[in-house]
């Protein structure tokens, strides 16, 4: 039987409650009754979406997650060439944690639990999300090799590192209180990858521009 529209209204609602709450107070220290009061409901309403708090902590990240890759998704194919899909997919990255910067914390806390909980769902979850993430960096790397920018390479192995740096860079982020402008963080690591990579061609057109953006740092 199809969920009324009413009731996937009031499970989003508990969904932002919860993430409001979760970054207050952290997952652990977080009690449903605390939740219900922020979304206006009664403790046993929140039960009869989610069995435990878990189950909704999960939700959240599924929520955050979901969403974030609906978005990459539908960017990337728009664009018309892989160095702008590489441009959407930096850009969303950084939107998607500037929109949540309060919120940062959260996302090292749902990566600690994955790796803590008996509950597989938690880490299937997060993998779900490197993977996609992953296999998009492949695949934009074998076409920026197809098209004569960057030099041959393994383009699994090369995604794998990136998006190593790309999360080594929101954990600074995160831990140095937003510091640092991020979408310059990201740019740099854009330009510093890119110059290392271009074929002598791509050299002539864009090495002095990348050069010139390590200069300025960020």
């Amino acid at each position: 039987m199809p969920i009324s529209v009413d009731k996937v209204a009031k499970r989003q609602d508990i969904i932002r409650c919860a993430a409001d709450v979760f970054s207050r107070t952290g997952y652990h220290a977080t009690k449903i009754q605390e939740i219900a009061n922020a979304a206006g409901i009664g403790k046993g309403t929140v039960y009869e979406y989610f069995r435990t708090k878990e189950e909704l902590f999960l939700a959240v990240y599924d929520a955050w997650m979901s969403a974030y890759e609906a978005v990459i998704e539908s960017r990337v194919a728009a664009a018309t060439d892989p160095i702008s899909k590489v441009d959407a997919i930096r850009d969303s990255a950084v939107e998607f944690y500037q929109s949540r910067a309060e919120q940062a914390p959260l996302l090292l806390e749902f990566w600690a639990h994955a790796l803590r909980t008996s509950n597989p769902a938690f880490l299937a979850r997060v993998n779900r999300t490197r993977h996609f993430l992953r296999d998009l960096g492949a695949d934009l790397a074998r076409q920026l090799v197809e098209a004569g920018w960057f030099a041959d390479m393994d383009a699994a192995a090369f995604a794998q590192l990136e998006t190593g740096i790309s999360d080594g860079i929101f954990l600074a982020w995160v831990l140095e209180q937003r510091s640092f402008p991020l979408d310059k963080a990201y740019t740099f690591r854009q330009s510093m990858i890119g110059l290392g990579l271009l074929t002598p061609e791509a050299r002539l057109a864009l090495g002095d521009r990348l050069a010139g953006k390590l200069k300025r740092g960020f």
